[in-house]
C-alpha cells in the first residue's frame, strides 16, 4: 500500500510540474507574440525574418527565466539587442534605434 501510495505521489507530482512548465512556455510563446507585434508594427519584414525573430524572442524568455543575476539578464539582452539589429536594414536599423523604449521591450 505505501508503495502504491508512493507511485500516485509522484505520478501527481510530476503531472503538476509537467502543466507548469507548459503554462511557462505558453507565456515564452505569448511574450515573443507580443515582442514580433511590437515590431512588425514600426517596420515591415519577411515572414521568414519574422518567424526567426518570434524564434529569437522565445528564446530570450527562456533565456533571461533562467538568469541568476543581473549581469547574465544584461549580457542576454544586449545579445539580443545585436541580433535583431544585424538581421534588419539600416534605414530600419535607424528606425529602431530611433524608439529606445521599443527596441528595450524587444531586448529585455
Amino acid at each position: 500500500m505505501r508503495k502504491l501510495i508512493a507511485v500516485v505521489t509522484m505520478v501527481f507530482a510530476f503531472t503538476i510540474s509537467a502543466q507548469a512548465q507548459d503554462k511557462k512556455v505558453s507565456n515564452f510563446n505569448d511574450a515573443a507574440q507580443k515582442d514580433v507585434a511590437a515590431l512588425i508594427a514600426k517596420i515591415t519584414v519577411e515572414q521568414s525574418f519574422k518567424q526567426d525573430m518570434y524564434t529569437l524572442m522565445v528564446m530570450k524568455h527562456e533565456m533571461l527565466a533562467k538568469a541568476k543575476t543581473p549581469a547574465e539578464k544584461q549580457k542576454i539582452s544586449a545579445d539580443v539587442e545585436h541580433k535583431i539589429l544585424a538581421g534588419v536594414s539600416k534605414e530600419q536599423r535607424k528606425t529602431l534605434t530611433n524608439d529606445p523604449q521599443l527596441l528595450k521591450q524587444l531586448s529585455h
